[in-house]
């Protein structure tokens, strides 16, 4: 008897770490992936991996964007750029970029708070790319 209220607690604790795994996921632009996507991975190539503004005044916002081409065979899907900072923002496609297509990834930096430093920010592009992630850096020397 005992033993069977210890597999009912197991099991409803098995669905209840479920149920927390799945409900705590990142809000917004969710998406699923399909096995098809995994199986068509592409190539995502950058015209620049780093954006230099040089020198920005303190409260200054900046921007800039990184072209991008998908250079595989299957079309790209961007699943989420992340930023280092709160500071940065990024905007990014939704949908699929065709192979040989171009697409850009369009950064904001708000240097409120960061004067007299050397900044170093990253763009992290998460997409159906080997590798999964691509690093992007923003640098600028704030006055």
């Amino acid at each position: 008897m005992l033993s069977r209220i210890m597999k009912k607690k197991h099991i409803l604790l098995l669905f209840l770490g479920l149920f927390l795994i799945t409900s705590c996921s990142k809000s917004g632009d969710k998406r699923n992936i399909d096995s098809s996507v995994i199986e068509n991975m592409t190539e995502i190539k950058f015209e620049k991996t780093e954006l230099d503004f040089k020198y920005v005044e303190a409260g200054e916002v900046v921007q800039g964007s990184f072209v991008f081409t998908n250079e595989g065979k299957y079309p790209l899907v961007i699943y989420e750029v992340n930023t280092t900072c709160g500071c940065t923002i990024a905007d990014y496609p939704k949908g699929e970029i065709a192979p040989g297509e171009q697409g850009t990834i369009s950064v904001k930096y708000d240097s409120q708070g960061s004067s007299g430093m050397r900044i170093s920010k990253e763009v992290i592009v998460n997409a159906n790319t080997t590798p999964a992630k691509t690093r992007l850096r923003i640098v600028a020397d704030v006055r």
